[in-house]
């Protein structure tokens, strides 16, 4: 995740949607995926469509992690709904913004 030197253009891998990367994924496979935030703000990255498990948790589902300041998370996907699905910050600012991308598969 990655902002601009003013804070008002976002994105993902420095890029802003919708001309960020999908996440491609094959249909009943398992991604891993690590959310590095590089920048000085809270980012609670959410997923639509899926649930998935933070790696070394052991905690319940989720499809929303807070990913703080300058750390990351890592988290396991199962790709058992296949789709286009959005996966970017729930900060509606930064989401606008362009900290978005898209988790892609067909059936």
């Amino acid at each position: 995740m990655t902002e601009s030197e003013n804070g008002y253009v976002h994105g993902i891998n420095g890029v802003s949607y919708p001309d960020s990367a999908p996440i491609a994924v094959a249909e009943d496979g398992r991604l891993r995926l690590k959310v590095v935030n590089d920048t000085m703000m809270f980012h609670p990255i959410h997923l639509h469509g899926h649930t998935f498990q933070i790696v070394g948790d052991g905690s319940a589902r989720k499809d929303t992690v807070n990913v703080l300041p300058m750390s990351s998370a890592l988290f396991d996907i199962a790709a058992d709904n296949p789709g286009q699905w959005m996966l970017h910050c729930h900060n509606t600012y930064h989401f606008e913004t362009g900290m978005a991308t898209v988790l892609s598969y067909r059936a």
